[in-house]
């Protein structure tokens, strides 16, 4: 299997890997993943292998001698940047289907074509075009280490958090800044949750997002709310899992939440619920606006003014009904 690109893309390929497993038990399931993502399916029960992927000569070169001794019957590549297809020429296999419309037929590369429009749905796919069971669990599958379970405990009780506090994460980034919602509405979300729920602020944000934190700080103020530098996406997921609720764009984090059961506020615009979005994640309300551009601008956007339709009203009123009843922890 091969999955090289974001954190969301990489859990929406759980479920196909569990009907992958439940499909053919006795084959040996080798994951091709980024490395900045392994943390994601370290402790997959899924998975016999694990070979981390980074694009320069050097991991290309190492990942030859790693599949060297293997012959893969069927290569299933769930997403996976361009030069994966440079990558295929270091493995030895018999057929390999994909969902991004790449076709090389001398080379036995093969793309499905009517595929569904969820993007975990279209992973599920490849698994039955390879002879797999028609399976609808999208459950996504995520554990966490117990080591990382226990420094979140340590930071929360660091910051006076006991386990009777309510926390509400939020997640200011992301990987395309054309997703994102403004640092000042998120502020007035927090402050409005505060104020009538008592809740604690958790921010979620990566070493290359702490200009978005020290800004939601400057507006908020330093009082009930943390931000804590972790070292591996598993500690940062311990985090987001002690949340009573998460809101978030779509992005990476989303998917996460999901993941762990966290109800969530999604807020999405120029990206589509039905491609991206929970998919059977009951404890979920999404706040979708229309895209006003067409074509969208996607990543030439340098005005995200779309996701400025969503209005902190909105927001809070989503807030509420989640942390009143689907919320609560």
């Amino acid at each position: 299997m091969v999955s090289t690109t974001g954190i969301g893309d990489t859990l929406m390929g759980t479920p196909a890997l569990r009907a992958l497993r439940e499909s053919f038990p006795e084959s040996q399931i080798h994951l091709l993943v980024n490395s900045q993502r392994k943390d994601l399916v370290a402790g997959n029960p899924h998975v016999d292998r694990i070979l981390e992927y980074r694009n320069n000569p050097l991991f290309r070169a190492l990942l030859f001698f790693k599949a060297l001794p293997f012959y893969y019957d069927t290569v299933l590549v769930f997403h996976a940047n361009e030069d994966i297809w440079n990558i295929l020429r270091l493995i030895r296999y018999g057929v390999c289907h994909n969902r991004q419309n790449y076709r090389q037929e001398e080379r036995r590369v093969f793309s499905i074509d009517s595929l569904p429009e969820h993007s975990v749905q279209k992973r599920m796919a490849l698994v039955e075009k390879m002879g797999g069971k028609h399976s609808t669990d999208y459950r996504y599958e995520y554990s966490i280490p117990p080591r990382d379970v226990n420094w979140a405990s340590q930071q929360l009780a660091k910051e006076g958090i006991s386990p009777r506090d309510r926390i509400v994460g939020m997640q200011l980034g992301a990987t395309d800044s054309f997703k994102r919602w403004t640092v000042e509405s998120f502020a007035e979300v927090a402050r409005y949750l505060k104020a009538k729920h008592r809740v604690k602020i958790y921010l979620n944000a990566s070493a290359g997002e702490i200009n978005l934190v020290n800004k939601f700080l400057s507006l908020f103020g330093r009082d009930g709310v943390f931000q804590k530098s972790r070292k591996s996406l598993s500690q940062s997921a311990a985090l987001i899992q002690r949340c009573s609720l998460f809101i978030t764009a779509d992005t990476g984090p989303m998917h996460m939440a999901v993941a762990l059961g966290v109800p969530l506020v999604g807020l999405f615009c120029p990206t589509e619920v039905e491609v991206t979005g929970p998919l059977h994640h009951p404890p979920a309300m999404i706040i979708k606006k229309a895209v006003p551009c067409n074509p969208c601008l996607v990543r030439d956007c340098q005005d995200n003014f779309c996701m400025r339709q969503i209005s902190v009203e909105e927001v809070c009123v989503a807030a509420d009904r989640m942390l009143e009843t689907g919320g609560g922890r």
